[in-house]
């Protein structure tokens, strides 16, 4: 077992500050934005090479590149900047097929693909757009944040959409209508990112403080629990399952935490004292990428997890990473185991 738990793929540098990943839905690839607004595609091996191979590499936007998607298929990749451009990569030409040049009024944060026709994206002041994908059109706007939107969530089962901003509120939509469902009180907290879990029962928010806020699904005014313990912000977050997530703080160390009951399982890996950018799970499910200053994007074997957590073992959880025992300080790390170019058009993501 302790083989399979050390087998990842090696980690992959860049020169610059990576700002956002993500995972192929199909296949072992992992796409990276970079603060040079370069985008990179690597195929990563789970084997006895651990090699990457760099499959893609272009410079679609002049500034920094803050978020990506892959459309359902795996085919296109969606990619958002700070130049206020969503463009459309094509992986099999490597070439940019659509460009949507000054989609927001503000530099784009964030992006999220809601289902196969569906794309949401959110600015620097707070605007949130959903976009058809089959023709590009803008189909909703909600402007109820007053700061940038920071992350996204979404329950596929009642179309609705969760949004965190820096002005201290989580907003509720219903993809099919205008207007807000539900917005929070504001926790007087940058909110920087958020997941679903307990089978939609529950919300779980990272903080500027560092705080894990839980919120009860249709009791959105006040938090219902709080989970106390990271030193530094946490400015990402994953569901790992129903019960556990992992959470990327500034402190440069990747936590796993259980919820209901709340508790703080383990380090699952570091970037020395380097903040974590961003964390996402890959298409199967059994790797964790963090991505940090230190411009590395790391790889984590989290299939233990599965297994041990179906059991009800803690302990062997315990047992196959460095505990955390005290969270304030860190605990020890564990280094083995473990986000007026082209001219508009109406066929924007036609060919997707």
């Amino acid at each position: 077992m302790a083989s399979q738990i050390h087998l990842q793929p090696d980690p992959i540098e860049f020169d610059n500050q990576i700002f956002d990943l993500a995972f192929h839905p199909s296949e072992n690839i992992v796409a990276t934005g970079l603060i040079t607004g370069e985008v990179f595609c690597h195929r990563y091996t789970v084997d006895n090479t651990n090699e990457n191979i760099n499959v893609l590499s272009i410079r679609p936007h002049k500034k920094s590149c803050r978020g990506l998607e892959f459309n359902h298929d795996g085919a296109s990749l969606f990619s958002v900047s700070k130049d206020r451009s969503i463009q459309v990569i094509n992986l099999e030409t490597g070439k940019i097929f659509v460009k949507k040049a000054d989609s927001h009024d503000y530099p784009i944060n964030c992006i999220l693909r809601l289902n196969e026709t569906t794309l949401a994206t959110g600015d620097d002041n707070g605007i949130i757009k959903l976009w058809d994908i089959r023709n590009g059109n803008e189909i909703m706007k909600y402007s109820e944040h007053l700061d940038f939107i920071s992350d996204f969530a979404f329950r596929l089962d009642t179309k609705t959409l969760l949004s965190t901003s820096g002005d201290g509120t989580l907003s509720v939509y219903d993809i099919r209508r205008p207007g807000l469902v539900a917005m929070s009180d504001n926790q007087d907290d940058e909110l920087l990112s958020i997941a679903v879990v307990k089978d939609g029962r529950k919300v779980v928010v990272g903080t500027q403080e560092g705080i894990v806020n839980l919120y009860t699904w249709n009791d959105w005014g006040d938090t219902s629990d709080r989970i106390i313990g990271h030193p530094q912000s946490i400015d990402t977050l994953v569901k790992i399952n129903d019960n556990l997530i992992c959470t990327g703080s500034s402190d440069g160390i990747v936590r796993l935490v259980g919820i209901l009951p709340n508790k703080f399982l383990g380090v699952i890996g570091d970037h020395d004292e380097f903040p974590i950018e961003c964390l996402r799970l890959s298409h199967d499910d059994n790797l964790l990428a963090s991505s940090s200053h230190d411009n590395t994007v790391k790889f984590w074997n989290i299939r233990y997890l599965y297994e041990e957590e179906e059991n009800g073992d803690d302990k062997n959880i315990n047992d196959n990473m460095d505990m955390d025992e005290n969270p304030s300080r860190g605990g020890s790390r564990n280094n083995g185991v473990g986000k007026n170019i082209g001219n508009e058009t109406n066929s924007f993501f036609a060919d997707l």
